[in-house]
């Protein structure tokens, strides 16, 4: 990157790892990276709830690795289900019942999880908390939206199947008018 960006401009380097519940992951791949003297800016972290673990481990890991490596931590990926229904052919990436860590599936839950995560960030001191990226709010239902074309299938030896695993996460519903959450993103 260093070659491709003009003198004195300075473009930010995140890394980025998955589980942010992990904290033995977060430790050993960054422990690695600083034996290395890699150079980078920000540490990235992906949290989806149904998946990771509970917040509270997420908040741990999110504190160690500041104290640790001293970098600001940004949240890159995150998302949660407003509804359990699918709107196409291809199954949900979280279909199950009931709460998840003590969210609610619905509009309100999604934004409750959605405001506690910002605030999650905002808390953090001396500002190294630097947000959240909601991944992915306007992937729609729509025919011929899918996660991969089937060459990119092909070519990873992935055939999951066509189609949307992640409408009932989107920020907006299934016919793309936008949900109650999405005014999260505007709250003070």
């Amino acid at each position: 990157m260093k070659e491709n960006t003009r003198a004195g401009e300075k473009i930010p380097v995140v890394l980025h790892l998955a589980k942010a519940g992990d904290n033995g992951a977060f430790r050993w791949w960054f422990d690695e990276i600083t034996k290395h003297h890699v150079d980078y800016d920000i540490i990235g972290m992906s949290y989806y709830p149904f998946w990771h673990g509970p917040v509270a481990k997420v908040k741990a890991n999110i504190d160690d690795v500041i104290s640790r490596y001293h970098k600001p931590v940004l949240l890159v990926e995150t998302a949660f289900p407003f509804t359990t229904k699918n709107g196409d052919s291809l199954a949900n990436g979280y279909s199950g019942e009931g709460d998840i860590q003590g969210y609610e599936v619905s509009v309100k839950g999604q934004a409750h999880y959605l405001s506690d995560m910002m605030k999650m960030m905002n808390d953090i001191p001396d500002r190294m908390g630097l947000g959240i990226v909601y991944w992915e709010p306007a992937w729609l239902p729509v025919n011929g939206a899918t996660w991969a074309t089937q060459s990119g299938m092909d070519y990873i030896n992935d055939h999951w199947g066509e189609g949307n695993s992640w409408e009932n996460e989107a920020l907006f519903d299934f016919d793309g008018e936008s949900l109650p959450s999405l005014d999260v993103f505007n709250s003070k």
